[in-house]
């Protein structure tokens, strides 16, 4: 059966309707653009954003110093950051904070009406709401402003002409009918990777948006620090560790011990996540495991706080017959791939350009790294990163729009699309799609890949994705449109992983998250350097770029390690 097709055109197309996706919509339509938003779930209650534990790191400007900010956030992220970009981020998620305020946005307030904040990992400024209910409303607001939102559509192929993006293709996870998008511009917004690890809402975001991003030649910055691993419960996925970890939970060992202040003296239970799992890691190796976390130490309004925060993380207590305000829960990393991460497609300039014409990145897409550097998974960035590059990403595109027609689209091009979009559609093979991925996950989550890394690690993984690719298309079975949507997923953790690990291999040091025990030090005499990845004569090739020093000195910040 050939499915049909639709076409749709807009000036603006949207692709992923989380947090980033939603606010580049609205941006982009008050910019009197025609607009539509495709997402291979439904648009207000899919991706990470609907089970975020609903802290944005805010900037208010009548109580914070920037500098100190920029100070901070560059000890950090070991001066792998940008002071521009992060002074930017700070100024936009202030008004974006205001103006979703005025929408309705259900903020924790105190007496005063004033923004209450609260602590996380590395600050102690992030604004709360329950992320669950704000996706539903955006959708609403987006219906009342004529967005076109497609909802349960796969985007698999970003169209191209003359080395501008023009649109997509992808098709309907439930019928297989064939859509054809056409835009002036368009935003990627489709979310990261997690490789449908263990931490709580992840399963959906696989990396498809970077496996597209790559095939059209777009660049990428910092892959090495795509590796976040969150904390989360041994026997059921769970959310909300930013607050969990800065309220009163505490991390013991086997022994009873707490020692997270022996791997951070400073931060100590609130370390950054890729210190905290480091740390667990280097525990369980040393036969102190199991790990387990303590909430009992919480108070009263905090524990009230996470109750209506984060209601899904204790219905999947309950669910085990588990209190965790009673007692302690063994504890493991739970891999998060690329998701908050210092790493991303390379952004051109403040409108989230990327290095291909037509094409706008938001969100996790967006290389984050240009405001928390080489960290792991930093409190309330995430999300507030999602809010600003979304909200930005859709402006700039649709004043890219001005003056320009839509570029024709060749049809050859379509057609070829559509046939390499179903072509494994009822293929028979002995491996179950699950199988595969079970076998990328392998090759992904090990604590030898992506928390102590080596590189004979590095090259034994890419060897065996080599080996899983070459299985998968030779014998993976898909039945039905679900499967086929999987095969698609398969694709995009390939490419991110890849993505990754020739980037891990390049950055001969420790820094961050990125962590070699064949390179431990870190060295800021050879590597204080961005490295560009991009797709070229068939391989992934990576470039390294000298950090801005030019701005550091204009900021007065020390470039470290000194």
């Amino acid at each position: 059966m050939i499915p049909k097709t639709e076409r749709l055109s807009a000036d603006v197309l949207i692709l992923g309707g989380g947090l980033a996706g939603c606010m580049g919509a609205v941006a982009a339509i008050k910019k009197g653009c025609t607009v539509i938003l495709a997402d291979k779930a439904w648009v207000g209650s899919s991706g990470e954003s609907t089970f975020a534990a609903g802290d944005i790191l805010y900037y208010d400007p009548e109580q914070d110093d920037m500098h100190e900010w920029l100070e901070r956030w560059n000890k950090a992220g070991d001066s792998m950051f940008d002071p521009e970009w992060l002074e930017w981020y700070g100024k936009n998620v202030h008004e974006l904070i205001l103006m979703l305020d005025s929408w309705g946005m259900e903020f924790e307030k105190d007496a005063q009406g004033r923004f209450k904040r609260k602590p996380g990992r590395g600050h102690r400024e992030a604004v709360v709401f329950p992320g669950y209910k704000m996706q539903k409303k955006l959708r609403g607001i987006l219906e009342k402003l004529g967005v076109v939102i497609v909802d349960r559509v796969m985007i698999t192929e970003l169209l191209t002409s003359d080395g501008h993006v023009a649109g997509a293709t992808g098709f309907n996870v439930r019928t297989g009918q064939f859509y054809v998008f056409e835009a002036k511009n368009t935003v990627l917004s489709t979310g990261a990777c997690s490789f449908k690890g263990q931490y709580h809402g992840q399963d959906m975001v696989s990396g498809e948006g970077n496996d597209m991003a790559l095939r059209v030649g777009a660049e990428f910055t910092n892959m090495e620090f795509a590796n976040t691993y969150n904390a989360t419960a041994k026997d059921f996925d769970i959310c909300g560790m930013s607050r969990f970890q800065c309220l009163g939970g505490r991390f013991t060992n086997a022994l009873g011990e707490t020692f997270m202040h022996k791997y951070d003296p400073v931060q100590g239970e609130g370390a950054m996540l890729h210190i905290l799992v480091r740390a667990m890691t280097q525990e369980v190796r040393a036969g102190r495991g199991p790990i387990s976390f303590d909430l009992r130490g919480m108070s009263e309004e905090d524990k009230d706080l996470s109750r209506r925060m984060l209601p899904m993380f204790f219905e999947a207590c309950a669910s085990k017959g588990v209190d965790p305000f009673s007692e302690p829960v063994e504890w493991i990393p739970g891999f998060m791939g690329s998701t908050s991460c210092g790493a991303g497609l390379t952004l051109k300039s403040f409108s989230c350009d990327t290095t291909i014409p037509g094409l706008f990145a938001a969100g996790d897409m967006a290389n984050q790294g240009l405001v928390m550097g080489a960290i792991a998974g930093p409190g309330g960035i995430n999300l507030g990163w999602a809010l600003v590059t979304g909200w930005k990403a859709g402006e700039g595109a649709a004043e890219a729009c001005e003056g320009q027609a839509q570029l024709p689209v060749d049809e050859a091009q379509i057609a070829a699309l559509k046939e390499k979009t179903f072509a494994k559609f009822g293929h028979k093979g002995h491996m179950s799609v699950g199988d595969a991925i079970y076998r990328i996950q392998s090759l992904t989550i090990p604590a030898k890949y992506n928390i102590i890394r080596s590189e004979a690690s590095l090259r034994e993984a890419l060897a065996g994705l080599d080996e899983v690719e070459r299985d998968i298309e030779a014998n993976v079975a898909v039945r039905d449109m679900h499967e086929l949507m999987l095969y698609h997923e398969l694709h995009g953790m390939l490419a991110t992983a890849r993505l990754t690990f020739t980037s891990a291999l390049q950055r001969k040091e420790s820094r961050g998250s990125h962590y070699r025990e064949d390179y431990t030090e870190t060295d800021g005499e050879h590597w204080n350097v961005w490295l560009k990845s991009s797709f070229k004569d068939g391989k992934i090739v990576v470039e390294a770029e000298p950090i801005p020093l030019e701005k550091f000195e204009r900021y007065g910040l020390d470039v470290l390690p000194r």
